[in-house]
């Protein structure tokens, strides 16, 4: 059974900026999630070029695969828009660290690579307005640190 979406999400744009750290860097999977009633967990990975890379700042849209402004790899299966969400049921979002054994300088599989970052915009754009959630680091993430961290929303949403 559908349920009543007043303000439905038509877009959602994440922004990392990792930090510049020596180890800050990664090549795991990152996830953004939406907590509340409808919440669901996203990939966040771009259709072109890499990500996680020390000192820069991703900036991932996701959106319905239709719409030319998202550009996640696999949009289709990472769409906020289907089934509808509505915005206003979102209190939190955070983002969830994966990780998957990469071969050290000795080529035994370790499984604590690291990310480190430093700012997390997201922007959850609904019909009727924006949400804004903002959290500034450093926060590190990796299994000696912690794979989840949560994203308040701002203040002043518009």
């Amino acid at each position: 059974m559908p349920h009543e979406t007043r303000n439905p999400v038509v877009r959602i744009e994440v922004k990392l900026q990792i930090g510049e750290h020596l180890m800050a860097a990664s090549d795991d999977p990152i996830f953004f999630g939406l907590r509340g009633p409808y919440g669901r967990e996203f990939r966040l990975r771009l259709e072109k070029g890499k990500i996680l890379r020390k000192g820069k700042q991703d900036h991932f849209i996701l959106g319905s695969p239709h719409d030319d402004q998202t550009n996640l790899e696999q949009a289709e299966l990472n769409d906020p828009t289907e089934p509808a969400i509505d915005a206003e049921s979102i209190p939190s979002v955070y983002i969830r660290k994966g990780f998957e054994p990469i071969p050290n300088v000795r080529a035994i599989a370790e499984m604590d690579d690291r990310v480190l970052i430093e700012v997390a915009e997201v922007d959850v754009i609904a019909e009727g307005r924006t949400l804004r959630f903002f959290r500034t680091g450093p926060i590190w993430m990796g299994l000696a640190a912690g794979l989840i961290f949560e994203i308040p929303r701002a203040r002043a949403d518009s």
